[in-house]
């Protein structure tokens, strides 16, 4: 029990809600844009994981994306873009710079235990 309470704690909270982009600082669309980038990756991750028989588990990923940016959001709309792209081995959403090539599923295997990733602080909306 004391392992569990002392994991959770070390682990980044997840529900944390994302500030709307209207009114984001450049330092803050900065971060933005980094976080986004972020999400691409990690759900061409998810989605390449599909052809390489592993079929890793995207649902929460996919409810966190929403809980912290909203259901219709553009970070929910880019996460499922990557996702099916990379599901059916395209490669997704245009943006700059091009994402590298597909993970090679024999290295698939080591991103298992993969996380989203955090909220910049200076993303995270004041309770």
């Amino acid at each position: 029990m004391v392992l569990l309470v002392a994991l959770a704690a070390a682990l980044p909270a997840w529900g944390q809600k994302a500030r709307p982009v209207e009114g984001m600082s450049e330092a803050q669309r900065a971060d933005y844009r980094q976080l986004m980038r972020a999400y691409l990756d990690t759900f061409r991750i998810l989605g390449r994981s599909r052809i390489c028989g592993l079929n890793f588990e995207a649902g929460p990923f996919f409810r966190e994306v929403a809980l912290r940016h909203g259901e219709g959001s553009e970070p929910a709309r880019i996460a499922a873009l990557a996702y099916e792209a990379a599901a059916q081995n395209r490669l997704g959403p245009e943006i700059d710079p091009t994402p590298p090539a597909p993970m090679p599923c024999d290295v698939m295997v080591y991103m298992r235990g993969m996380r989203l990733p955090d909220l910049p602080a200076s993303l995270v909306q004041p309770d």
